[in-house]
């Protein structure tokens, strides 16, 4: 029992950091350190609108800029805190505030849009090449801005939570010893429950995947230790090394470069220890109906099914058929469809499986002739 355990997750672990290797992790989080650099200010400035509807605007610039210095260091707050005051909206008119949160909104977006490719890197899976092109760049924009808001709420959580924990510690000083110790842990607690729930929610919604939350969840908390500890190491380098001074004026944008390039390597590396987990509990992966597994995804689940027992290829196709019918309730489509482009894709893939194996088996009878 305890030897499966072990192995299970010797397997997932083995297959995630192949896999993150293998989809040219490093390369995407370089793209997305440049997105964010760009991103970072509007996405604060709409986190800041929707946490300062209920704690004001001055309270909630505040918490924010806190949370950055914690995380981020002194110096790349700085720098995000420059960047958010270079940003802010101009409110003389209607038009003018109005076409400032929509530039707002596009600047926030863009980062998640390409996170959304990285995250679709590594699931395997592409757009259909005859979808509407407006019609999905709208709906992926509005998808974004989703995410946006949702960090505005996950942060306004994370501060209530935070208030709470710090004020019933203080009230219990006289009962609880260790008060500052327990409040600190209180504080880690916190932290790592508000970034697990937006690890989560990138995971669930950004992938042209159909996941549900408990598919996500292992990852997300997986992600959130993983960047807790980055967080630590990232602080540890910059107070040891001279990154700031080295570049000049540029050392801050530097900074906040480092970090977010280690963070979207963890983010990458989430994903895809969510995926391989998913593949070691023997899930089928279901993209939605704007977009199709790749080539090679195909051919290694029906590889994947083709290995299983009767009882499990049983259970496995009725997983798949489920999730199938719930990438079709998405988009409005009967199940009856997506349960014959189900099937379609197990005969197709089993078929290109075996062709492809009997190809390397011709190949590898082949022999050498001899020289006479």
């Amino acid at each position: 029992m305890i030897k499966d355990i072990v192995l299970f997750w010797w397997h997932v672990v083995r297959n995630s950091i192949q896999l993150w290797l293998e989809r040219n992790a490093f390369s995407y989080a370089g793209s997305l350190a440049f997105y964010t650099l760009f991103s970072l200010a509007p996405t604060i400035i709409i986190a800041v609108t929707v946490i300062g509807l209920v704690l004001g605007e001055d309270a909630a610039q505040g918490q924010i800029f806190a949370q950055l210095h914690e995380t981020m260091g002194a110096e790349a707050a700085r720098a995000v805190e420059q960047a958010v005051a270079q940003s802010s909206i101009d409110q003389s008119g209607l038009f003018p505030t109005l076409m400032g949160f929509a530039a707002l909104a596009i600047g926030a977006t863009t980062v998640f849009g390409q996170m959304q490719f990285s995250l679709n890197t590594i699931w395997g899976v592409a757009a259909r090449p005859n979808s509407n092109s407006l019609f999905l760049f709208i709906k992926k924009r509005l998808l974004s801005l989703t995410i946006v808001l949702s960090i505005g709420f996950i942060l306004l959580v994370s501060v209530g939570l935070g208030v709470f924990v710090r004020a019933a510690l203080n009230a219990a000083h006289d009962i609880l010893p260790f008060v500052s110790l327990l409040t600190k842990a209180a504080e880690v607690l916190v932290s790592l429950a508000v970034t697990t729930a937006l690890f989560a929610t990138i995971f669930r919604v950004l992938p042209d995947v159909v996941l549900r939350w408990r598919d996500v969840l292992i990852g997300a908390i997986v992600t959130s230790v993983l960047f807790m500890i980055g967080r630590l190491a990232i602080a540890t380098y910059l107070a040891y090394t001279a990154t700031a001074s080295t570049y000049g004026a540029a050392g801050s944008v530097v900074i906040v470069l480092l970090w977010v390039y280690y963070s979207s390597l963890i983010l990458l590396f989430g994903a895809a220890f969510t995926k391989c987990h998913l593949l070691q509990r023997r899930c089928p992966i279901i993209p939605r109906n704007s977009a199709v597994l790749i080539k090679q995804e195909l051919i290694d689940q029906a590889s994947a099914r083709e290995e299983l027992s009767a009882a499990e290829r049983r259970q496995y196709d009725e997983e798949h058929r489920l999730r199938e019918r719930e990438a079709a309730e998405e988009s409005g489509e009967s199940g009856e469809e997506s349960g014959e482009f189900g099937d379609e894709f197990n005969e197709e893939s089993v078929d290109q499986t075996q062709q492809d194996r009997r190809s390397e088996a011709s190949e590898g009878n082949k022999t050498v002739p001899r020289e006479h």
